[in-house]
């Protein structure tokens, strides 16, 4: 038995680690219940469900929810996660939305702790449980500003369990079975989002670091063969890789500042906390290498794991969406390469029992918050700060005749306003950037106040429903003459003049 091993008993110390790492996935999925909203793209994934319902086989469709759309056939490459958003919703309502978004970022901080476990075992030389505590609180911190009700997240689970099996598989020197599973994986995560075509550049890293370092090759070659089959194993492959390429090289909203979540991840002040995990990570990645070059000791950093890392840090300081890409494989590093922390405070009865007994207060919290069979969504969306424009479709609703059965709106209202008054009418826009032309982002971002007056002419409208503050459209329907029929705090109702 060595040093590390006397000072932390393997069944204590993975006890306490998987309570401290519980209570971290307990705040992580308590999130979604206490703070979070749901996240306005839902809405339209769940009208796209049904559109993929009615041609009952997932394939190019041509848009009918917005008018502004190009109706040319787009690929819904997110298909199987949208259709099983939809079950879901007509099973158990926004309720049943919020258990799951809650269960995904739950269970997406507990792989990140596993996977830094497998990290600092095959790296350290034995399982650093505080340092993974750890290290998932930083990769939480990194990543749940992005995670929310919507395919992507339900793949970054899935590909949270890849990284792990990876980094596993990497611990015992590349003889795990269970690293077989990465491509069984990534096909169905193929066909949830896009972002499984990460998977085989994963494999693929890790297949270059054990060529320079001269490991055996055929066994990562078959697996990145197989993960790369994998990932373009959808029914619309061609359509999913043009999609991947228009959002990296073409998409106006993507390039601008309109999204947030598209935005440099080290903006606003949780951005700096960000940027200040990220250069922890590297200093102690730098450090690590630097010690192992000068021969004081330390086991050089495997070379597969750094090329990994690079290539998450390219896609990092691309766009902020990336965070949680990132920290599959930057937080195991740090929790490898971070200075020796003792875990035997993780061995003490009294730091045991705390931790159990605030998971156990916790949980009844979360249970406490959550929504009543009672309560409207309505109430639910907004009972933070108004963000939805419930009241304001209601009163279009029942209020407004379809006459052309067009509404005007803006981006974060339109996918909500697509579910909620779709059968009726359609939006101008939604969450779909690759949906809609060019030129209407460019009128729309950078157009003159004529280039508005234009689209709100052109639209022939029965209704705007707009941001009652900062609305891009609000100063020009008021100058054509539009009239304010509703207002609350989040949201305003306006309706043309008679002669138009």
């Amino acid at each position: 038995m060595n040093a590390a091993q006397t000072l932390c008993p393997a069944p204590a110390g993975r006890l306490g680690f998987a309570l401290l790492l519980g209570l971290l996935a307990l705040a992580a999925g308590g999130k979604a219940i206490l703070a979070d909203t749901l996240d306005p793209d839902c809405f339209w994934h769940l009208r796209v469900a049904d559109q993929i319902a009615q041609v009952g086989w997932p394939r190019p469709l041509v848009d009918d929810l917005s008018f502004e759309s190009s109706k040319r056939p787009w690929t819904p490459y997110s298909w199987l996660a949208e259709l099983g958003m939809k079950r879901l919703w007509d099973a158990g309502g926004y309720r049943a939305a919020v258990v799951v978004q809650a269960l995904m970022q739950a269970a997406f901080i507990v792989m990140l702790g596993l996977g830094a476990v497998e990290a600092s075992r095959a790296i350290a030389g034995t399982p650093r449980y505080l340092a993974s505590c750890l290290a998932a609180a930083a990769g939480g911190l990194l990543s749940l500003a992005y995670l929310s009700f919507r395919p992507v997240t339900a793949d970054l689970v899935l590909m949270s369990i890849i990284a792990w099996l990876l980094l596993r598989d990497r611990r015992m020197n590349q003889n795990s079975l269970a690293v077989w599973l990465v491509p069984l994986l990534t096909l169905f995560a193929a066909n949830v989002h896009f972002i499984a075509l990460l998977v085989p550049l994963w494999t693929g890293a890790l297949l270059v670091g054990d060529a320079i370092e001269l490991r055996p090759l055929r066994r990562g070659l078959l697996l990145t063969a197989l993960s790369a089959a994998a990932s373009l194993a959808t029914p619309m492959p061609i359509g999913t890789l043009r999609t991947v390429a228009h959002y990296t090289f073409r998409d106006v909203m993507v390039r601008s500042s309109a999204i947030a979540e598209m935005q440099p991840f080290h903006r606003g002040i949780m951005g700096h906390v960000s940027a200040a995990i990220v250069t922890l990570i590297f200093i102690g990645v730098i450090v690590r290498c630097i010690a192992a070059w000068r021969g004081k000791g330390q086991i050089p950093l495997p070379l597969g794991e750094l090329i990994w890392l690079a290539g998450s840090t390219m896609l990092l300081f691309t766009v902020g969406r990336m965070s949680p890409v990132f920290a599959l494989i930057g937080c195991p590093l740090l929790a490898a390469t971070m200075p020796n922390l003792s875990d035997r405070v993780l061995t003490r009865p009294a730091i045991v029992i705390a931790l159990a007994a605030v998971s156990v207060i916790g949980i009844c919290k979360l249970v406490v918050a959550f929504p009543a069979s009672s309560m409207p969504l309505s109430v639910w969306l907004n009972r933070n700060l108004p963000s939805y424009p419930c009241a304001a479709a209601d009163f279009v609703d029942q209020h407004v005749r379809p006459v052309t059965g067009r509404l005007i709106c803006e981006f974060t209202y339109g996918g909500y306003l697509e579910w909620r008054l779709g059968d009726r009418y359609q939006m101008m826009m939604d969450g779909r950037t690759q949906v809609f032309p060019a030129q209407f982002w460019r009128l729309l971002l950078a157009g003159s106040d004529q280039d508005r007056r234009r689209l709100v002419q052109d639209a022939r409208a029965d209704a705007a429903i707009v941001p009652a503050r900062r609305s891009l459209f609000l100063a020009t329907l008021l100058d054509l003459q539009w009239k304010t029929v509703y207002e609350d705090a989040c949201a305003k109702v306006l309706i043309p003049p008679p002669a138009q």
